[in-house]
């Protein structure tokens, strides 16, 4: 079955992206990585800005479609809470030049670079994030953003200094940073018999 050239080139931007980063990677790179021909890019991708903001787009959706992945593999709060922090550590380690964009850019910059499907994609992260909290017994308050900053704020910020001077391996830390949120998520979830050990459906 032939492959959607729009979706190859992504793919082929994504792999160069991780060689050598954004910066370096050039529109000719990309197009003699995918196999298509000038017109074929530019007629997906008519400026450099535009296959920028399909790698952010597609590195996103990645990166949200392994951590629900994550957070639904486990039946019992805390489990899920660990391993959301191990799986979002694993990811950035495999995809250290997209975690670098995600984690270095203006937020105002990365925004600016999703479209109407994108933006709709990340409000329903959201949701089926507050969705899952509530189900295990979040009552809504504090706000969803202060209940995330605890749960992967720590992780974010070791990420950053580890991104920003590469040394061994996250997996050594994963389990204490991972513990680390249940400890700091627990209290804002209530108590174990207001939580429901189901995963959602």
């Amino acid at each position: 079955m032939r492959r959607d050239g729009r979706a190859v080139i992504i793919e082929a931007a994504l792999a160069s992206v991780e060689e050598r980063g954004w910066e370096a990677t050039s529109m000719q790179a990309v197009r003699e990585r995918a196999g298509v021909s000038n017109g074929a890019l530019f007629h997906h991708f008519p400026t450099r800005a535009d296959l920028a903001s399909a790698v952010v787009v597609a590195g996103l959706a990645d990166h949200r479609a392994v951590l629900l992945q994550a957070l639904h593999a486990a039946e019992a709060a805390e489990d899920a809470v660990r391993r959301v922090v191990v799986r979002h550590l694993r990811w950035i380690e495999d995809n250290p030049q997209l975690a670098r964009l995600f984690l270095f850019s203006p937020p105002e910059l990365l925004q600016s670079m999703l479209d109407e499907a994108a933006l709709d994609a990340k409000r329903g992260f959201a949701a089926e994030i507050d969705t899952w909290l509530r189900d295990h017994g979040w009552p809504g308050t504090p706000e969803l953003a202060a209940v995330v900053a605890l749960w992967t704020g720590p992780a974010h910020e070791y990420a950053r200094g580890w991104l920003a001077s590469p040394r061994s391996s996250l997996s050594p830390v994963a389990d204490l940073l991972a513990a680390g949120a249940w400890r700091a998520v627990q209290p804002v979830l209530g108590p174990p018999a207001a939580r429901s050990t189901g995963s959602l459906p």
